[in-house]
């Protein structure tokens, strides 16, 4: 898979290459507020979207996804991949992690 307009870094690495981001400086009005979960939490929040719409068929057919796919992330045979979670309102993001000196 390819990575379109994949942002460079001011040494000319990109950001897929660079093992740290530490040495780049933080703007106070970077990023933004936002509620966090975690993969299970995605996938509680799948299957109520799957119960209110009325069953697999009909939330496949609305969201244009294939039934045996997502029927197989709700028996936990694949993970909620990025096309699914945006389906119920979720995008991917990163969060920074605690380094071991912190």
């Amino acid at each position: 898979m390819s990575v379109p307009n994949r942002k460079k870094l001011a040494w000319g690495r990109s950001m897929r290459q660079s093992k740290s981001l530490t040495a780049v400086s933080v703007d106070s009005n970077f990023g933004f507020q936002a509620q966090v979960f975690n993969n299970d939490d995605v996938f509680r929040l799948l299957k109520a979207a799957v119960k209110s719409e009325g069953g697999q068929s009909a939330f496949a057919k609305h969201h244009s996804v294939n039934r045996t796919y997502l029927n197989m992330i709700l028996n936990g045979k694949k993970p909620v991949n990025d096309f699914i979670a945006e389906a119920i309102g979720l995008r991917k993001v990163y969060i920074a992690g605690k380094s071991a000196k912190d």
